[in-house]
């Protein structure tokens, strides 16, 4: 039950992100929204892979988790990484707007 709540969460955050990129005005904010929602879209794929897992535990089930789980740990880490390289920059880019 946790990890069907914790796909729902994901997906929900992806969206919100998703959206508040396309409100951005300055460039830092909209590459540090697309990062956040990198790591959302990555916890969805992590969970969901071992929902999946859980549920049907086959084989081929395996194999699908090991793959989902993969791609969101890739999209989490480069997301953080991405996000963590931006953060000075967004609040010089904000203080520089809220000025103009």
């Amino acid at each position: 039950m946790f990890f069907i709540f914790l796909i729902f969460a994901s997906l929900v955050a992806f969206v919100h992100f998703k959206v508040q990129q396309g409100r951005a005005t300055g460039p830092v904010e909209k590459r540090s929204n697309s990062s956040k929602g990198s790591i959302a879209i990555g916890i969805f794929f992590i969970s969901f892979g071992i929902n999946s897992y859980m549920n049907l535990q086959s084989s081929v089930s395996a194999f699908i988790t090991l793959i989902f789980v993969i791609f969101g740990t890739i999209n989490v880490f480069f997301g953080l990484k991405h996000y963590r390289m931006l953060k000075p920059h967004l609040s010089k880019e904000k203080a520089a707007l809220q000025n103009n």
